[in-house]
Parts: structure tokens; sequence; C-alpha cells
């Protein structure tokens, strides 16, 4: 067998459970790595051509390229840290009428190479093969699902569970029981308190390598982009494909059901968290404490974590600034009457909230 044929074997086996309709595209991508777009292109060419269409072919432009020299990579620093731009596809195109101007005409695999050493948020993501992943509190997964049982609070809501596992042991780290609709910055703030509490457990800044996010809250690029720009932590959208996950979760709401069902009521608020408590943590019960968040904010080393929170600003009067229906007094804000300060929060923890004023930390206030 040639190496065109193995190639081809290779691909077809690939989207063969698509083609047969046992599993998504989406689901082949998790599994293997390979894009979306590529799979599409490979499907797209196998029902045009059979199996034929699937053999490699070698690129028509493949001679016509130049090599890039040190001036080229300078050019691309310079164009890319002016630009600021954090998808790849239109930093290219962007690129190029600079570059061929001083006649270089790379290929968008040689700018991707020469993007990766420049900043590491354009590397390709981790694998998704959780069992692969060995070290604990580098790889976390957030899993948020809705739980579809009534709930009290002010009013009558159904509630949204969020989780976050540790990919290398599966223990979970954190949950959040959410009855106001999940957001980008409720997912965020879920996944600051995370590190935080890691941090309290370590005594030091724990962060992750990245996160994987499975919610249908997309996090968009030039977000994760600023994030990582200050945390080094990359998250990425992600499909969970984990059957032990999965089966967790599963296990999880046929339990809540079987109570819900059983007694026929609506849960307190309170008593369905003391329920997810003492489930969720009965195997891992390290992590389940409640974090003394005022003795880690005021830490200067956790100040890059605000780039996770919701922030909103506030005329300061009379010493005092109004935030959620309520009036704070602070002496601190004595010299700062009558300008605009900067309030950072945790739109799923506003016991706790951070003022600033032209980027520099004041204070902690807790409510």
């Amino acid at each position: 067998m040639n190496f065109n044929d193995e190639t081809k074997l290779k691909r077809f086996k690939i989207i063969e459970p698509f083609l047969k309709k046992e599993k998504k595209l989406k689901e082949i991508e998790s599994e293997t790595g390979i894009s979306y777009a590529t799979l599409k292109r490979w499907i797209k060419s196998y029902k045009e051509k059979g199996v034929l269409g699937l053999e490699k072919k070698e690129r028509e432009d493949k001679n016509s390229y130049k090599s890039i020299d040190e001036t080229g990579v300078d050019l691309i620093k310079k164009i890319y840290y002016k630009e600021g731009e954090s998808n790849l596809s239109k930093l290219y195109n962007n690129c190029q009428k600079y570059l061929k101007e001083k006649n270089y005409n790379i290929s968008y695999p040689t700018f991707y190479r020469i993007l990766n050493n420049i900043d590491g948020f354009f590397k390709k993501t981790t694998s998704y093969h959780l069992s692969k992943i060995k070290k604990s509190n580098e790889i976390f997964v957030v899993i948020e699902t809705p739980l579809y049982i009534m709930v009290q609070t002010h009013k009558v809501v159904v509630p949204t569970l969020i989780l976050m596992f540790d990919a290398s042991t599966l223990d979970i780290i954190n949950y959040s029981l959410n009855t106001e609709p999940t957001n980008i910055y409720s997912i965020l703030g879920f996944m600051r308190e995370s590190i935080l509490k890691i941090s309290s457990l370590t005594e030091k800044l724990s962060k992750p390598k990245e996160i994987l996010l499975d919610s249908d809250i997309n996090i968009s690029k030039n977000i994760s982009k600023k994030i990582f720009d200050k945390t080094n932590i990359k998250i990425t959208n992600y499909q969970n494909t984990d059957k032990e996950i999965e089966k967790f979760v599963s296990l999880l709401k046929e339990d809540l059901y079987k109570i819900f069902t059983d007694k026929n009521k609506i849960f307190s608020f309170n008593s369905l968290e003391t329920f997810l408590d003492s489930y969720i943590y009965l195997d891992e019960s390290k992590y389940n404490y409640i974090i003394d968040y005022k003795i880690l904010e005021n830490k200067v080393l956790f100040r890059e974590l605000d780039i996770f929170l919701q922030s909103t600003t506030r005329k300061v009067t009379s010493s005092s600034i109004r935030f959620k229906n309520n009036i704070f007094k602070l002496k601190l804000l004595e010299k700062l009457e009558g300008l605009d300060i900067e309030i950072k929060f945790n739109p799923i923890n506003l016991n706790i909230f951070y003022l600033f004023f032209k980027n520099e930390f004041l204070g902690v206030i807790t409510a």
C-alpha cells in the first residue's frame, strides 16, 4: 500500500462515523483534533469523487512563497502589535498587503507558525483527550447544564448549574447554582472564583493553562485574547465528549428529578444548595468550603484576575457611591468627590466588589 492509499484510508475511517450518521462533525473534531473546516472539506471531496477525493494533494502554490527572513518576521511583529487583532485569518489578510510591498508572499501555515512564536495565544489548543492530561490544576473543564426543576427565590425559577472539573482527576473544584440567565460575565466570574478557590488551598496564585468551556455561551476571541494577555490562561469553547463527566451530570440530574418527583414540591434555594454540596463533594471534600475572599482579594498578586470581572462606573457624591440599590459611604472616597470611579464585580457574587480609580486599586467592599 503506497502513501496515498494509506492517507485515503485513514481519512475515510475518520469521517466514516459521520457518513453513517453515528457521530456529529463536532464530536469527530473534538476526538481527533482535526479542524471542522478540514473535515467538511474531506466529506465534500468524498461525496464528489469517492475515496479518490481523499488523497493528499500537493499545493499548487507550494514553491511560490518566498522564505521569510528576520526582516520579514520583524515586519509581521510590528503589524501584529499595531493591529491588536485576535482573529488569525483577519490578521493574515491584513498583513498580506504590507508583506507584498516588501516582496514577501508567505503561506497561511507559515504565517501561523510565526504567530505561534510571537504570541502563545495562537498555539493550538489541547487535544481534548482528557485521559491524556496527567497534571492537576493544568486544564479545567467548565460544564453548564439546566436542571429543569423549580426553585423558589424571590420568584419561582428553573436554575442552571455550572460545574468546574480538574481534567486530570475529574474532581469537581467548584459549582455555581444560577437563578438568573447565564451570560458571559457570570461564566467568567465563576471561572475567577474557581481559580481563587484553588489558590486559597495552595496558598499561592494557582492558574490553569487552559479552561475548556462547554456552554451555550461562547467567549469571543477578543475577550479570550485579553484574558490570555493578562493572565496567560487560554479559554476555549468546547463540546464535552468525556463519558465520565457525562455520566456524573446525568446521574446528578436523575437523582434530583427523583427527589423532586417523590416530594412533589418546589425546592428552596438553600435546600438545593445543601443537597448539591453533599452530592458534588461526596468523594472530594477538600473543595467543600467557603472562600475567605477578603483575605485573598487584598493581595496584589490576585489583581490580574480582575480581567474576568464585569465593570461599571459611578460618580462619588458625599463620599458615597450607589451600587445595586445600596449606598456605600467610605472614607477613601473623600478625596475623589465628584469624580467617576470604576467598580468591578462578579454577577454571581454581589456580596463583594472592587473599587478602582484610573486603573489603581482602591479597595474591596463587602455588601
